[in-house]
């Protein structure tokens, strides 16, 4: 850092300008004496360059909140659309970059940043792989950025060709198959519910429409008796009216009738059920634990596309509202049951 005090005209008048030189900025400050300027010097020169380092980059003293504010100006002018307003790229970048700043401190300086930071910063986040991944390219970014502009970075620092351990890497995931019920648990839960919950239950099973969403508005209105079941355009999650033709062994479960299908809240089914299964089952000797089954996580979805699978793949699909086969496979299809367990399970009658 350089300080030098000099007498300058300005506008005409002799005037004492203190001029501070550093990392190739010049900053200059008048005064009507030199012992003013002196003065200043010794006394209020440190408190001003931090004022100004507030406003403006400083070289390596900058601070992280004036480096995002040039960042994102320099991002915008780059990429800005003039046929559009404002850019989502630019939203998510501003939204990212923020974000680590808030998490490291804004009125800390750029070169305090280091790699580790960046690694606790994702490590120490609850998102998934990709989210870390999109959030801390963007901060990487930022600061390379800040490396070519002399805030106190080295710009190799942050590449991710040049720095190996910036490279995130996924753990491997472990998919474990869909839980289903049997033939005879399907059965057994069956005619142990109350009879008035028995279509809707029928109905999930043997048809693996989405429980809360469509299976909770469906009206016996919609359903042209021994033929189809109709799911209407704004009772579908997928916003597309669709026709179901139920396998024959459900009319024996679903009787003609009017209003609701489910003639309750979906909480007060899935109790229904739960009371059912203990009906079936019963308790373990001298615990309070059902013996033998536990209802698995959207049981009765799940049951029917894993042995819709093996009765007809394409029927199942469309039934069950899918049109992509690969997400079907993935998480409906058990590969635990075959075509006699299929056979048994669409034979279950009232």
């Amino acid at each position: 850092m350089k300080i030098s005090i000099a007498k300058r005209k300005v506008r005409d008048k002799d005037m004492w300008s203190l001029t501070v030189s550093y990392q190739g900025k010049r900053r200059r400050k008048f005064f009507k004496s030199q012992v003013e300027a002196k003065i200043f010097q010794n006394e209020n020169l440190l408190d001003w360059l931090n004022d100004v380092s507030m406003k403006e980059p400083t070289g390596d003293m900058t601070i992280l909140s004036v480096a995002r504010d040039q960042y994102l100006i320099e991002y915008h002018n780059n990429n800005y659309n003039p046929a559009k307003p404002r850019q989502a790229g630019y939203i998510s970048t501003e939204e990212r970059v923020n974000k680590f700043i808030d998490w490291f401190g804004e009125d800390r300086k750029v070169s305090e940043v280091t790699t580790q930071d960046w690694h606790d910063y994702l490590s120490n986040s609850k998102w998934g792989f990709t989210t870390k991944r999109q959030y801390g390219n963007d901060v990487k970014m930022f600061m390379a950025w800040c490396g070519k502009q002399g805030y106190g970075q080295d710009k190799s620092d942050w590449y991710s060709t040049t720095n190996k351990s910036l490279v995130l890497t996924s753990k491997k995931k472990f998919h474990s198959l869909p839980g289903i019920c049997s033939a005879e648990e399907t059965e057994a839960l069956l005619n142990s519910i109350h009879e008035k919950y028995r279509p809707t239950l029928a109905i999930m099973f043997f048809t693996g429409i989405r429980a809360e969403i469509e299976m909770s508005i469906l009206r016996y209105s919609d359903i042209q008796w021994g033929k189809r079941i109709g799911l209407k355009a704004e009772r579908t999650k997928t916003g597309r009216e669709r026709w179901i033709t139920p396998p024959e062994n459900l009319w024996s479960w679903v009787p003609r009738g009017k209003g609701f299908v489910n003639p309750v809240s979906y909480s007060a089914f899935t109790q229904a059920r739960a009371l059912a299964s203990t009906r079936a089952f019963g308790y373990k000797e001298g615990t309070s634990y059902r013996k033998g089954f536990t209802y698995p996580s959207n049981g009765a979805r799940h049951s029917f596309g894993s042995y819709g699978y093996w009765k007809d793949f394409e029927w199942a699909l469309d039934t069950m509202g899918h049109m992509s086969s690969e997400m079907f496979l993935k998480n409906y299809k058990n590969g635990r049951v075959g075509k006699e367990e299929s056979a048994e399970y669409f034979s279950i009658k009232a």
